[in-house]
């Protein structure tokens, strides 16, 4: 399997703390079966510079890199980033440094307390620049749940989406929102998020079963073999998506 958002490079966010807690990160991914791990600390523009942000990676990357223990794990280990959505990235003069590695896809995470202004019209943007957009866990975004028909607009635009395995993992209304996209096809990738080894762990392969049991094992397949085809830079095979309908105040 693949993760391709976890937070797990060593003192960059609010994700792993340390290189002793990235390793045992590392060891539970590998003992869920992930033998692929694209690593995506955090990058708000307003809070860090773009090159501060980047040399602060590239130093936890080569701390957790070079350690002994992680070179015998034996996985591929990729760097990207999560980028917080923000009309300032536009004026950025190079953003393939935050895509994921050796790749045009760029992991984006949105405000959960408000819909952001221009969303449309920036993600449009990203996309005339050649780049492919990744919304992150779009279950948390009650402006999503409530008209799930601008996710639908965003991904027939060209944006990808993901989920979180916690979310599917925990009967909560968030789970009813995310195996509604599952539903719709507006889902290709499970990810962790893990942000680690005590609270928020790595839990794919939980998630990956979830879905097995909802909508069986080509469905699964289909979504690992997305992740693969991203982590290697290439193009995914995507599914005819099913607008939402609302029936009775309730969407179907």
């Amino acid at each position: 399997m693949i993760d391709l958002h976890c937070h797990i490079l060593p003192g960059i966010d609010d994700g792993s703390k340390n290189l002793e807690v990235s390793l045992n990160m590392l060891k539970m991914q590998k003992e869920q079966g992930v033998d692929k791990v694209m690593f995506t600390p955090h990058f708000k523009i307003d809070e860090m510079t773009y090159e501060e942000f980047l040399q602060k990676r590239e130093k936890s990357k080569q701390l957790l890199l070079s350690n002994e223990e992680c070179q015998k794990l034996n996985m591929t280990l990729k760097t990207g980033s999560e980028v917080y959505f923000s009309l300032k990235l536009l004026e950025l003069d190079d953003l393939q440094p935050l895509c994921f590695e050796d790749s045009d896809y760029m992991l984006i995470e949105f405000s959960t307390k408000m819909k952001p202004y221009g969303i449309k019209e920036a993600l449009t943007s990203l996309l005339s620049m050649g780049y492919t957009p990744i919304l992150a866990h779009v279950e948390r975004y009650g402006y999503f749940a409530e008209d799930p028909t601008l996710l639908y607009d965003l991904v027939m635009d060209g944006c990808l989406a993901h989920i979180n395995a916690e979310t599917l993992i925990k009967n909560s209304v968030r789970k009813r929102t995310a195996m509604k996209y599952l539903k719709w096809d507006l889902v290709h990738f499970i990810c962790s998020d893990s942000h680690s080894d005590e609270h928020r762990t790595p839990n794919i392969k939980e998630g990956y079963e979830v879905v097995r049991k909802a909508f069986g094992e080509d469905y699964v397949q289909w979504l690992t073999d997305n992740s693969e085809k991203v982590f290697d830079g290439r193009d995914i095979d995507l599914s005819v998506v099913k607008k939402p309908k609302k029936f009775l105040n309730f969407w179907i």
